[in-house]
């Protein structure tokens, strides 16, 4: 039989860093608001958010978080989403990968609502997405859809992982953040480079654990770059893009994962070695003018 998963978005106001949402088969609330992002020169600028509502739908005292709360659901559920849009502009949500029942995405005009539904038929990493400006500002987060079996990404045994880590990859331009509605989008020219919401010296790192760990790492492009990631001290095995399982994974020190795309693969933790550098291969390790800084953080061994 299935069960019925319902996910709410509201609005509210503010920004932490994303949290695990409520566990699949339960109502899960969320709120949609405005808010600031502080960045590590002491820059903040305005960005939207996603967050986890409170008892009975409330987003008071709300702090919505970029990404947005991991949502984590199993496979064969069905999963409807009610989007209540308390913003001045319209909402869209769409997940790539997964089919709506209603179409590509559904669109809430400002002050009202609407409902996607959809059934959660392949394990995988996906995105859950606003649209168009939306993006850029923040409406985004990680959507996983689990298998039967436990500490597997997909069916096959040979994605067995001992943990894993969720790498959401983001970009900040803070002009375009200022004026979101009226920017022309042909100028938007990002000036800092997140992994899950924060640049570095901020970035929070992989907890790897000891050597022989196997460890997933679900990556998300929330940017609108390809954009390739370099692991130094070891190898990752790519097991899977944009949610389909390959059918001869390989080994790589460098993966690209495009822009809107997902990408699964697995580090064995080595022997040797205390920490392995993961930053971004086309060197956006700046924040604003200052290096080193933005997409960059390590997997610590234990």
């Amino acid at each position: 039989m299935r069960r019925t998963l319902v996910l709410v978005l509201i609005a509210a106001c503010l920004v932490l860093p994303g949290s695990p949402a409520a566990a699949a088969g339960v109502t899960i609330e969320l709120c949609a608001s405005a808010g600031e992002l502080r960045l590590p020169d002491q820059v903040s600028t305005a960005v939207w958010g996603f967050s986890q509502a409170g008892p009975g739908g409330s987003c008071t005292g709300a702090t919505p978080s970029l990404p947005g709360p991991v949502l984590s659901v199993k496979e064969g559920e069905e999963v409807s989403l009610v989007v209540h849009n308390g913003l001045t502009i319209p909402v869209s949500l769409e997940v790539p990968g997964l089919t709506l029942d209603q179409g590509g995405g559904v669109t809430a005009a400002a002050g009202e609502s609407t409902t996607a539904t959809f059934t959660a038929a392949a394990p995988g990493t996906y995105l859950y997405q606003g649209t168009e400006r939306q993006l850029p500002m923040g409406l985004y987060g990680a959507l996983v859809v689990r298998p039967a079996t436990e500490g597997r990404a997909y069916a096959s045994a040979a994605t067995a992982y001992d943990r894993e880590a969720i790498l959401v990859l983001s970009a900040i331009d803070p002009a375009f953040n200022a004026a979101p509605t009226t920017t022309d989008p042909h100028r938007y020219a990002p000036k800092y480079w997140l992994v899950n919401g924060r640049a570095y010296p901020e970035t929070t790192p992989v907890d790897g654990g000891p050597p022989g760990t196997r460890v997933l790492l679900r990556y998300l492009n929330a940017g609108f770059d390809n954009t390739s990631m370099r692991l130094l001290g070891a190898y990752e095995r790519v097991i899977a893009r944009d949610a389909h399982p390959l059918g001869n994974p390989f080994e790589a020190t460098t993966e690209t994962v495009p822009a809107g795309g997902t990408e699964d693969a697995v580090v064995t933790v080595p022997s040797s070695g205390t920490r392995l550098a993961l930053y971004n291969r086309q060197l956006h390790l700046t924040n604003g003018a200052v290096s080193p800084g933005g997409m960059m953080t390590f997997i610590e061994v234990s």
